[in-house]
């Protein structure tokens, strides 16, 4: 049991605080496993350098909103350890400028997968909480974290091959039959586990025949020949189809997959005579909303009154 969540908004701090050394704990495994020497508790410092280039004590505890004394000695501990040096500004030799070293600059190709993993690990942790307060978000961050802790989904993705490797897409395959269940499944079973209709069983049992013979289309992204997400597009009418059953594998996210098999997908709709194409989703699915958005899709109300799936709460539309 967790005595200390039970304190509820009393222990925001200490439990603020157990998060936080959690997640250093983690991304020091993290470091360790790729073979960078960088305190994690050094990031804020050595990534405003990285992104702004040279700045003074003052200007980057101004940027970081950190007190000066604590930045001064953080750069300090950095310099002493060759990540930093400082030198005189050139227009104002009063003031010290603070910037990355040569040894830094060399572990930056280490360190840009890192983040990037870093970021989209971090990203999924929190995607989709309900939580009213901030403590119940928290707890949440604590459960996922004990199910699957933060290191191992960075590692496992920073060592997937799948990740290494041109980007292409192609259309139908039944070789690929499989891999269009399993890479439906694997997102269905994360958001909607006890929400799976009858229907995902029928298009992901027989892709083929759910959507192939009814005129409409499945379409794959490889990396290195191996598929990492897919789309389907169903034919309602003439005029008129269903996106649907699209998924990419969380370690191939944020590449702009799922981007490229929507535009594929809406360039087949066009070409079979779609007038329209309409897909159903859920709020929860905040990075899915925000692609469909980006491409013209437009939310309205359900021509049904209601979706048959349950877990399904919107209903958009594009005009092609």
């Amino acid at each position: 049991m967790d005595t200390m969540a039970s304190f509820g908004s009393l222990s925001l701090g200490s439990r603020l605080k157990r998060l936080s050394d959690q997640l250093f704990q983690e991304v020091t495994t993290i470091y360790d496993k790729a073979g960078i020497s960088l305190q994690p508790s050094h990031f804020p410092l050595f990534y405003l350098l990285f992104r702004q280039g040279a700045v003074s004590v003052t200007d980057a505890s101004e940027a970081l909103c950190v007190s000066h004394p604590a930045v001064s000695k953080m750069a300090q501990k950095m310099i002493r350890e060759g990540w930093i040096t400082k030198t005189p500004d050139p227009e104002d030799e009063r003031t010290q400028k603070l910037s990355l070293t040569a040894q830094s600059k060399s572990l930056l190709p280490k360190l840009k997968p890192v983040w990037a993993e870093l970021s989209k690990a971090v990203d999924q942790l929190q995607e989709g909480i309900e939580a009213a307060t901030l403590t119940g978000h928290i707890l949440t961050i604590e459960e996922r974290l004990r199910e699957i802790p933060l290191s191992q989904q960075v590692l496992e993705r920073l060592n997937d091959p799948r990740l290494n490797g041109e980007i292409t897409i192609v259309n139908w395959d039944q070789k690929y039959a499989e891999a269009f269940k399993l890479l439906n499944q694997e997102w269905l079973d994360y958001y909607f586990p006890d929400q799976q209709a009858e229907r995902d069983k029928e298009s992901l049992g027989n892709p083929g025949g759910y959507y192939l013979s009814r005129g409409g289309s499945i379409f794959f992204a490889l990396i290195n020949g191996v598929p990492v997400g897919t789309c389907a597009l169903a034919r309602v009418s003439d005029d008129l189809f269903e996106i649907s059953k699209t998924g990419v594998t969380p370690s191939a996210q944020s590449k702009g997959i799922g981007r490229r098999l929507m535009l594929e997908t809406l360039a087949e709709a066009r070409r079979l005579g779609a007038k329209q194409v309409f897909l159903e989703s859920n709020r929860k699915l905040l990075h899915a909303q925000k692609l469909y958005r980006k491409l013209g899709f437009c939310e309205t109300a359900h021509p049904l009154g209601k979706s048959e799936y349950e877990r399904s709460d919107i209903y958009m539309i594009l005009t092609l």
